[in-house]
């Protein structure tokens, strides 16, 4: 193990060291997250026992987390919507946290640009989507708002991968 990290460069994450055999592990966990120890241990040619600790240290340490994934095209009852919002810095200490507790939004993000948060809500039908919007436009903090609605997802990659 030590060789593995002294021959690969590491970065520091929240002071923990992502060396090329963590980028390893997640790359093939991405895949499968449900592939035993075992299976990755052998893939990567590493003791079991090295695989078990990386893959708890980056749990522990909430670099990753091993869930599924919905693909939101093919549940028939709920519709995404991606929202940008131009919002005044007060929504950032008075709105952002209620939003990011909201389990009908998948994704939140600051982004620069035109507007400067991004999220995407998973909405049952038009009137739950509507009624969404609607309160955003009533915040005093939210200037401009733009929504699209996904008709057809012909890719959902999530998490993005990352290259070894």
């Amino acid at each position: 193990m030590e060789a593995i990290q002294k021959e690969s460069p590491s970065e520091s994450i929240n002071g923990y060291e992502i060396d090329q055999l963590d980028l390893s592990i997640i790359g093939i966990l991405q895949k499968n997250g449900r592939l035993a120890y075992s299976d990755i241990a052998r893939s990567i040619d590493a003791p079991e026992a090295t695989v078990r600790y990386r893959v708890k240290r980056l749990l522990d340490e909430k670099i990753i987390s091993i869930s599924a994934f919905l693909n939101t095209g093919k549940v028939k009852h709920e519709t995404v919507a991606y929202v940008e919002l131009d919002v005044d810095p007060i929504f950032l200490e008075t709105r952002l946290h209620a939003l990011v507790a909201m389990e009908e939004i998948s994704y939140i993000a600051s982004v620069t640009g035109e507007f400067n948060i991004m999220l995407e809500y998973i909405y049952k039908d038009n009137s739950d989507l509507l009624n969404f919007l609607n309160s955003l436009k009533r915040d005093a903090s939210v200037m401009r708002l733009k929504s699209r609605t996904i008709l057809q997802i012909h890719k959902a990659q999530y998490p993005a991968k990352v290259r070894p």
